[in-house]
């Protein structure tokens, strides 16, 4: 029998803390990197379309601290009499757990903490479970800690004889629906996740998805997937390259690998799409799909220090209690070859496949021996338990069954779905796909509900410049909206043009965000406008009057936490060290013992020439704690470098960073082996 129950997962959380209080219009690393390319002209793949340059409107979740003081997460199980499947709504419905019954073995690297770090396009991300990406572009995507809506089929009515768990959510910059429907037919071996992405819009618009699948770390664990080259950074660009030897490596065993890489393999055409994790007896987990979802990739931390640093960072163990190590590899599924690159999505079009997740037992022998005979084994395992013609043909059968609305909502995400919903009801346009409850509008939806029924931006609640604003829009139809109301009911009105401005700086239309932005300071000057006029200066490269405008906006702002990191960041990149000094010596000691304001600061006193107070910064309470460290920062491990540096030069000696180690708890360098 299959049955869906709500529990409370014996898992420690940290506090989120809410969100930045600070429109999301600063680059946003990694996304608008660009990448240098040296593959074939046949390899046809779309490195950096879709790129964009912040996430806009999101806000950031970058309040989170490091303490997990939090008692359980609250799950959603699905299980039937082989698999125990455990889904965290509150998180984006991310697959916590995936326990095999019959074998008795946890599937996935099921973290006992949540712990996030700064991951994700919305900074906040916490490792472990499987991960499901509808996104912008490159990175785990705005839903990542946040809830998703959250619904039942009952067996009933589902058509499949079992009931069946759905998880759906609005996508606000492509302006997509993507829905996540989950069962276990009675007899089920494998989790059945039906996925579908949905561009009802008249655009062709990028999208990119990626299904992010965590594994504990076993020495003699291989990934077997149907390729024999793979995309990767070699030589400071994407090339293909040969598996399963890489620089006489066997790269298929992920622990082979020195340092933290990315394997992007290139799946066979016109052959089943798989990927997995084996180990030494063959057993492990295995994922399969159907056609579309061609992608396949390998991510390691690297055998080094500072790999071993990240993932004890996320999971909080040291490698001697009872949880293990932490360590964990991730093998994950794509629509594109690459996480490069979005695909285009035609106008008024639905993408679906389906997922299957499960444990499989192979013959070892077979697993471990040469590339070919480790492939054929599990497509033999797979077509014997999956055979790819009757998933195809599930994936039709199960079409009335998604394009059907749920018997009810257990949970509720956002309400900018129900936003966008009433947009087009009062444009005359079709809602979005109509068989999804998007609920009623909330809080952050109230002045945009009250511009789209009046005209005017102005609500009970908005007009006191001293309050943050709660909620952003983007895009050329809110943009209109705005621009109406600025030259009409709300031209006197300072958040209506600062809104406009902002949506135009999303849009890199300066001129037009400066216009705007001039005007909201004109009528009420304030910390906001003050911040996005710094913004604007950046664009313009002028990071000095950048600074200087956003530590003036701190100042209007003293006790919000948001504007402080961002004012300490930009005098450091400036290069302002004594308008730095000056800055944090007039914070409140709240604001002083803020980690990222104390790193910037430690960082300003080192590069000018103090680097006995950096030292005293880093090492106090035990040592320097950034939560909201990014993934692939080094500014921590650098300052520990910059110290030494300043030290030796002080001493005339010299000081060569290759023949030194730092300390562990500063080490978060991925690029570097043992």
């Amino acid at each position: 029998m299959t049955i869906i129950t709500q529990t409370k997962l014996d898992v420690w959380a940290a506090d989120m803390h809410g969100e930045s209080t600070l429109p999301t219009l600063y680059d946003c690393a990694p996304i608008g990197k660009p990448w240098a390319s040296a593959l074939a002209e046949d390899d046809g793949l779309y490195i950096g379309y879709g790129r964009m340059a912040s996430v806009f409107p999101y806000r950031v979740q970058d309040c989170y601290s490091r303490e997990t003081d939090i008692c359980g997460l609250d799950a959603v199980i699905l299980e039937n009499d082989h698999l125990k499947a455990a889904f965290i709504p509150s998180q984006g419905g991310k697959l916590w757990s995936l326990y095999d019954k019959d074998a008795d073995r946890e599937l996935l690297f099921a973290n006992h903490v949540f712990r996030p770090a700064y991951l994700a396009l919305r900074n906040a991300w916490a490792s472990g479970g499987v991960e499901w990406n509808c996104g912008a572009f490159i990175g785990h995507h705005p839903h990542t800690c946040a809830p998703i809506f959250t619904a039942v089929i009952e067996a009933e009515n589902s058509g499949l004889g079992c009931p069946v768990l759905r998880f759906y959510a609005y996508e606000r910059i492509r302006s997509v629906t993507y829905q996540m429907d989950f069962y276990l037919p009675e007899d089920a071996k494998f989790l059945h996740c039906r996925m579908r992405v949905v561009n009802d819009t008249p655009e062709v618009v990028p999208i990119y998805w990626w299904s992010n699948i965590a594994v504990p770390t076993n020495e003699k664990a291989r990934c077997v997937v149907p390729a024999v080259s793979t995309y990767t950074h070699h030589e400071s660009a994407i090339a293909c390259v040969d598996v399963p030897i890489y620089e006489g490596k066997d790269i298929t065993y992920p622990t082979n690998t020195s340092v933290s890489r990315d394997y992007f393999f290139k799946t066979l055409p016109d052959h089943r799409k798989y990927t997995s994790h084996l180990d030494e007896n063959g057993y492990g987990l295995v994922e399969t799909s159907t056609s579309i979802l061609k992608g396949r990739k390998l991510f390691v931390w690297g055998r080094g220090q500072g790999g071993a640093k990240w993932q004890e960072y996320l999971c909080g163990d040291d490698g001697h209690g009872k949880y293990g190590d932490g360590r964990y590899c991730e093998i994950q599924c794509g629509l594109a070859h690459t996480q490069f690159e979005c695909l285009p999505m035609p106008p008024k079009t639905a993408w679906e496949w389906i997922e299957y997740y499960g444990g499989v037992s192979a013959d070892p022998a077979r697993i471990h021996g040469t590339w070919d005979e480790a492939r054929a084994e599990l497509e033999r395992c797979l077509d014997d338990l999956a055979p790819m013609d009757a998933m195809e043909a599930e994936l039709k059968d199960t079409h009335k069954m998604a394009t059907s609305p749920a018997d009810r909502v257990i949970l509720e995400g956002y309400g900018w779905g129900a936003l966008e919903n009433r947009r087009r009801e009062l444009e005359k346009m079709p809602r979005m796909t109509p068989h999804l409850d998007f609920g009623k509008c909330g809080k952050e939806q109230e002045m945009w509900l009250q511009l789209l029924n009046t005209g005017s931006l102005r609500t009970a609640d908005n007009a006191c410049p001293c309050n943050a604003p709660i909620s952003y829009q983007r895009g050329a139809e809110w943009i209109e909206k705005l621009k109406a109301a600025a030259s009409g009911p709300d031209r006197h009105f300072w958040l209506t043009h600062y809104m406009l401005g902002c949506a135009y700086l999303a849009e890199y239309e300066l001129d037009k965000a400066e216009e705007a932005l001039v005007q909201s300071s004109l009528l009420n000057e304030n910390a906001w406008n003050t911040y996005a006029l710094a913004e604007l200066y950046r664009m313009r490269h002028d990071i000095v009057r950048s600074a200087r405008t956003i530590a003036a906006a701190a100042k209007m702002a003293p006790d919000d936490v948001s504007l402080c990191k961002m004012a300490a960041k930009y005098l450091l990149r400036a290069g302002l060290h004594e308008e730095m000094r000056l800055f944090v010596n007039g914070l409140s000691d709240e604001m002083k013992q803020v980690p990222r304001v104390r790193l910037f600061q430690a960082i300003s006193a080192v590069n000018s020439g103090n680097p006995e107070l950096a030292e005293e910064i880093l090492y106090a309470n035990g040592g320097l704690e950034v939560p909201d460290i990014q993934e692939g920062e080094i500014s921590i491990t650098d300052l520990w470098f910059r110290i030494q540096e300043k030290k030796a030069e002080r001493e005339g000696k010299t000081f060569d960073r290759a023949s030194v180690r730092p300390p562990k708890q500063f080490d978060f360098r991925m690029n570097v082996a043992d």
